[in-house]
């Protein structure tokens, strides 16, 4: 289960290394065309076309590796951080789905209740002490 949630993981961290290399490419071949345009004002509008398709595909690639809004600060160890991030979500994740009932052993059973129990504790807003 470990591997599997760190490949995942991986994946992910690799997929927002790959949007910032394009975020650094297309940049560079922004600026590019934009310096050719000015040089050849004949053919500028060809020149520049490309540039708003790039800023559409960016933003099509950071909505759909980030999603909705990225706040986040990086650490010297990027990488690594953003993999045990994604290890984290995609362990709580696994975590909260509950096997069927009919799965669950006497024992699971009575700490299944015991939680419920608790759970309606906090509900109420009763404290624990």
């Amino acid at each position: 289960m470990y591997d599997e949630i760190r490949k995942k993981a991986e994946k992910k961290v690799k997929a927002k290394m790959a949007f910032y290399i394009c975020v650094v490419v297309f940049a560079f071949t922004s600026g590019i065309l934009m310096m050719l345009s000015f040089y050849l004002p004949a053919i500028a509008i060809w020149l520049r076309l490309p540039i708003p398709v790039f800023i559409m595909v960016l933003g099509i690639m950071y909505l759909s590796i980030f999603g909705l809004p990225f706040t986040g600060t990086e650490g010297e160890d990027w990488q690594e951080e953003e993999v045990q991030k994604e290890m984290l979500k995609l362990y709580r994740q696994r975590k909260a789905q509950l096997p069927p009932l009919d799965e669950l052993s006497d024992e699971e059973m009575l700490e299944l209740r015991e939680l419920e129990e608790l759970e309606e504790k906090w509900d109420r807003g009763e404290d624990f002490v």
